[in-house]
């Protein structure tokens, strides 16, 4: 008889792409990110070769665009809990050997003093969809695009007022001007979509 196993996956915001939510459906969720598509793909080949039946799956966006944080525990917790109704072992990727500075410290800090059994799955290159996921050019891409994002949050910031300034003058809600930044195109310092409250924080600050 196969021993039972839940897979579970997470992965960063990448403002500078549009990625800022993920679908609670594991499906789309896979559809949505390619670090999640790979995280699952490796556990599904895994779970394949050693004799596991994923019973459930659990997916996780971080908060930040940069670091794992203790916002991840609500959903390990909730992993525990469908590991402990089947009577299954948490099977996670450990991204350190690939890339160390991705390692999920708080993640792992949780895992070491969690009741359940849970089983790091080391990151390799694997084929996903047609395609070679080497996790540390990947993760080496990834981390320039976030630097250039990040060097030109002072510019956007800059932008985004200006053009905000000009249309409440006009006499737009902070509403509305949110609407507007939205159509031409101009993101929010956040990479989210722009609101009447963002908006209104951005005006008060300066």
């Amino acid at each position: 008889m196969k021993r039972k196993a839940v897979g579970f996956y997470w992965t960063l915001p990448v403002p500078w792409a549009g990625f800022t939510t993920l679908p609670a459906d594991i499906e789309a969720a896979a559809r949505g990110s390619r670090t999640i598509a790979y995280q699952r793909a490796l556990i599904h080949a895994f779970a394949a070769a050693e004799g596991y039946a994923l019973v459930e799956e659990a997916a996780f966006l971080e908060i930040e665009p940069d670091r794992g944080s203790r916002f991840i525990v609500p959903a390990l917790e909730q992993a525990a809990a469908r590991c402990r109704a089947h009577g299954a072992i948490l099977l996670f990727v450990e991204f350190s050997g690939a890339q160390g500075w991705r390692s999920h410290a708080p993640m792992m800090e949780w895992l070491r003093r969690a009741e359940i059994e849970a089983l790091p799955i080391a990151a390799s290159p694997l084929v996903v969809a047609g395609e070679l996921f080497d996790p540390h050019a990947h993760f080496a891409r990834w981390r320039a695009r976030q630097k250039e994002w990040s060097a030109g949050k002072p510019a956007r910031r800059a932008q985004a007022l200006a053009r905000a300034r000009a249309l409440r003058a006009e006499g737009l809600s902070h509403a509305a001007i949110a609407r507007q930044l939205e159509s031409e195109g101009l993101p929010s310092l956040s990479g989210k979509p722009w609101t009447g409250e963002s908006l209104r924080k951005l005006l008060k600050s300066c």
